[in-house]
């Protein structure tokens, strides 16, 4: 009895060990809620972003930590090997993709947040003709960072466009051309206007060549401000941002997360109406990173049911659960079995005393002692059935009985 109780204990203890840890690392019981969000030190859009995103989510709940970066290479690489969960980058940023080598497989698309478009101004007014080539072949072009996500971005537009002699800057030194990624009517396209720039409109060429070569882009037409007797209809590029994360992040966290998000855009929109641009519409062909399975989840969340979408979950907890049950029934069946033919063989040798008509008496009761003890010891041990031995215990004890009486 003694036996079973320790196996049954073992079993219980198996079980509950293993439904037990199952919760403390399981995304639909626990779904992850703290965050990091590594952010580019030197990126005014993405800095301005972030203060919106964090108190945001975690007005929801969520605990947001900025980690600061160096550019947005180093924020993407920080989440691609698990120094920080979530950033930001713009979709059309193929440089970042393979800058970042295999580690780009490790990145995957939570959802786009908001549009930008390309902001350029030139110092010197130019004719409405002006082609790229005369806005920046030989020119200083000035950008937020040298080695930054608009750095890249222009470097590989200006070798697939042929334009060579062009001298980067920052916006700090002296420059021709300004260039940048900005919201509609930013504060800081209107800033670089006060200070005397010049808006300069893409022609029809320049825009479909680029997009040709990056699918993520699209075309923009920013209407002129009808309160600026100065302004001009711009021509332009615009890209997403997307908010990207690391592939193991749990797809009911990103679910969870995705639905925070869209269904909360309002409230976004009260800090930046920029983030009206939140929608379902993602499209997956263009996306830089694919899109992780939690946004995937929430876009269908009509189709499948909740046993559906964690069906391969449910099943492997399932099976676990099991091999651990018949695990343990193995053991307890082999247990039974040993015990089952060591309590055979004493039968048999107790048989064999029995009918051995050439053995004396004294022999015959000292082998049934003998017989009588050694099965003892095998029970005190836990190495045969208590009921089989109660068993053998009567048919030798009566035994000895007999032949002591007939002494």
């Amino acid at each position: 009895m003694k036996t079973k109780s320790v196996v049954w204990h073992a079993c219980s203890l198996l079980v509950l060990i293993s439904v037990g840890l199952i919760p403390l690392g399981c995304d639909f019981t626990q779904p992850q809620r703290k965050f990091r969000l590594a952010v580019p030190q030197s990126e005014y859009f993405y800095n301005y972003m972030a203060g919106n995103m964090k108190p945001f989510l975690e007005r929801l709940g969520y605990k947001i930590t900025i980690v600061p970066a160096a550019n947005i290479l180093e924020a993407s690489r920080m989440v691609a090997d698990g120094r920080a969960e979530l950033t930001m980058v713009n979709n059309h940023s193929t440089t970042i993709a393979l800058q970042l080598g295999y580690d780009a497989s490790n990145l995957r698309t939570v959802m786009p947040i908001t549009t930008r478009i390309m902001v350029v101004f030139s110092r010197k007014p130019l004719r409405d003709s002006a082609t790229a080539i005369e806005l920046f072949k030989n020119k200083r072009v000035a950008i937020e960072s040298i080695d930054g996500e608009t750095h890249l971005t222009l470097k590989r537009f200006f070798s697939a466009a042929k334009i060579n002699d062009v001298n980067f800057v920052t916006f700090k030194d002296s420059a021709d051309v300004v260039v940048f990624w900005d919201r509609f009517y930013g504060e800081r396209a209107e800033s670089w206007k006060k200070k005397g720039w010049h808006p300069y409109t893409f022609r029809r060429n320049w825009i479909e060549f680029i997009m040709l070569n990056d699918h993520a882009l699209k075309p923009f037409k920013l209407p002129a401000l009808p309160g600026d007797e100065n302004a001009i209809i711009t021509h332009t590029l615009a890209t997403d941002v997307i908010l990207v994360a690391n592939r193991k992040l749990g797809e009911n966290a990103c679910y969870l997360l995705a639905f925070a998000i869209f269904q909360n855009k309002a409230d976004l929109m009260h800090l930046d109406v920029m983030y009206r641009s939140i929608n379902e519409n993602i499209n997956r062909e263009t996306l830089l990173f694919p899109l992780h399975e939690g946004t995937l989840s929430y876009l269908v969340r009509d189709q499948p049911t909740f046993f559906e979408r964690y069906a391969e979950s449910l099943a492997l907890v399932l099976s676990l659960l099991a091999v651990i049950y018949g695990a343990v029934q193995a053991v307890q069946n082999k247990m039974r079995r040993n015990r089952k033919e060591r309590i055979d063989k004493y039968f048999l040798e107790f048989l064999e005393i029995r009918t051995d008509k050439s053995m004396l008496r004294d022999d015959r009761v000292r082998k049934l002692d003998d017989l009588f003890q050694r099965a003892v010891v095998q029970l005190t041990n836990e190495k045969l059935e208590k009921s089989d031995f109660h068993i053998l215990s009567r048919l030798i004890q009566q035994d000895l009985t007999m032949l002591r009486f007939d002494k």
